[in-house]
């Protein structure tokens, strides 16, 4: 029997998020994690606006955030970058059967026949989704290729291994306070004039 929770936060353990309809007709969650599945008492999009919320920000910011980046139309959604956790919804959040899957599990994907797709995740876990295997390859790919895009405007600014900050090449700039209250740049040779 299946653990059931009333709250869950996503984490990198999470694999998928599979809608389950529950007997009182409400829609619950089955949360496929390394090595278990779990009941939420929540819908899967619930689950991930709640987790988008614990991180520090909202999924509306995330969707927005994506759509600057081009991802207009169901778009991944970065619920942690700092974790690594991304999500991505197989079809339209709006429908009752939205299954969302965990990027960092996906190994690999193969046709499973009736307009199915056999998704192989990390763990030696493997999933039967209702899902012809072109969606499940296109939105898999668009979750690289936002992740990619992310990567690449962090990189300028994230530290090297010494600690040291990434920084264009050039003279060296001190910070002085002037007169009028606030502050200039010199370089060395300024410095040394004064």
């Amino acid at each position: 029997m299946m653990e059931t929770l009333n709250q869950y936060i996503i984490r990198r353990e999470t694999m998928a998020l599979l809608p389950l309809d529950a007997e009182d007709g409400s829609l619950h969650t089955i949360v496929v994690e390394e090595g278990r599945m779990l009941e939420v008492l929540l819908s899967p999009l619930k689950i991930v606006q709640n987790s988008c919320n614990y991180f520090g920000s909202t999924y509306k910011g995330r969707k927005k955030g994506a759509a600057c980046l081009g991802f207009r139309s169901m778009p991944p959604i970065c619920i942690c970058n700092e974790l690594g956790i991304y999500f991505y919804p197989l079809m339209s959040e709006s429908q009752r059967g939205c299954i969302w899957i965990g990027h960092s599990h996906v190994n690999n994907w193969e046709d499973g026949g009736q307009k199915d797709v056999l998704v192989h995740m990390t763990h030696d876990q493997s999933l039967r989704l209702p899902v012809p295997v072109s969606v499940f390859r296109n939105k898999t790919m668009r979750t690289t290729q936002f992740r990619h895009q992310i990567r690449l405007r962090i990189s300028p600014y994230q530290m090297m291994e010494t600690g040291a900050l990434i920084r264009e090449d050039g003279p060296q700039l001190h910070i002085q306070f002037n007169e009028r209250g606030t502050f200039s740049l010199k370089t060395d040779q300024e410095m040394r004039m004064r």
